[in-house]
């Protein structure tokens, strides 16, 4: 039996592909975007989050935990992870719900039987399970051994993908994959690797190969769209000109920026990474999809 890590399974999603969908958010990523959403997805293993903002400080998690790891000090939580196990003692006896288990192993028949009591809303909506994470491809074998079970019952798939995966991969998920959708953030890859820890190479490469497999019917390129970054009319158009270059005929999704994972940051422990990007307004998002618009794509902007 396959099994992997995730940390999320969400029920009636709609925007995460056609239709009513269940998805479900694999734990591991190669990269380090700065305005990450999910950072709790960054590290493949299970975690313990804790919220200082909630936390009473009451030392119930200490005296609970069985290998020691806690410690509260004057009212204030630490933990070693070194000695942490993730068994999630210190969560059920915490009164105050101020720590949280980030991620379980799951197997394959275990995340089929959770998705399969939605499959009278997939058959209304033409939905399915979209698979995000993190990087989903990251858990390359669970990830295709959970596909398979989902197209054995029937069940339309996407998946969620910041393109840098290996292209060994790429055969074996067109299929297995009904709908992709890709991550394109910039065509400048010095400013991609400052932003996100990876060039665009291998990014680009997968999606033109993808592209010709499948076609521009089973994958839409999706634009988070960041102040900073790639809000720019140059960076647009770089965009632009590359998907007409490759023969992409389909929409364009914009995914537009927020600054609300920052609490999501305390929780993970890593506090000191988090970065507001700034303000996107709505004059500049507009601007976005009108170049997007004059260069031949429809727009659809998911906020």
């Amino acid at each position: 039996m396959t099994c992997g890590i995730v940390f999320d399974i969400a029920h009636y999603s709609i925007y995460d592909g056609p239709g009513i969908r269940t998805t479900v958010f694999f734990k591991g990523c190669p990269l380090r975007c700065a305005w990450c959403h999910n950072p709790e997805s960054w590290s493949m293993k299970p975690q313990v989050g804790h919220l200082s903002s909630v936390c009473t400080g009451c030392g119930t998690c200490r005296d609970a935990c069985p290998a020691g790891a806690v410690t509260v000090i004057d009212g204030v939580y630490n933990r070693d992870a070194s000695r942490c196990e993730v068994c999630g003692a210190c969560v059920d006896a915490c009164p105050s719900n101020a720590l949280e288990l980030i991620g379980r192993s799951v197997s394959t028949d275990e995340v089929l039987h959770e998705v399969l009591v939605d499959l009278p809303f997939y058959e209304d909506s033409g939905g399915g399970v979209t698979v995000s994470g993190g990087e989903a491809t990251a858990q390359s074998v669970f990830l295709t051994a959970m596909l398979s079970a989902l197209k054995e019952h029937g069940i339309h798939t996407a998946l969620e993908t910041c393109g840098f995966f290996d292209a060994s991969l790429r055969d074996q998920l067109n299929g297995l994959v009904d709908l992709f959708l890709f991550d394109i953030k910039s065509l400048d890859t010095d400013k991609h690797r400052e932003m996100t820890g990876v060039g665009i190479e291998k990014i680009l490469d997968n999606f033109t190969s993808l592209l010709g497999l499948c076609g521009s019917s089973r994958i839409i390129p999706r634009i988070p769209i960041i102040p900073g970054f790639n809000t720019e009319d140059d960076s647009i158009f770089a965009i632009a000109r590359f998907l007409s270059s490759v023969g992409y005929t389909g929409p364009v999704h914009c995914m537009p920026y927020n600054s609300m994972a920052k609490s999501k940051y305390e929780k993970a422990g890593c506090e000191g990474l988090y970065r507001d990007m700034g303000v996107l307004t709505e004059d500049r998002l507009e601007r976005i999809s009108d170049l997007f618009n004059d260069s031949g794509f429809q727009v659809v902007v998911n906020e």
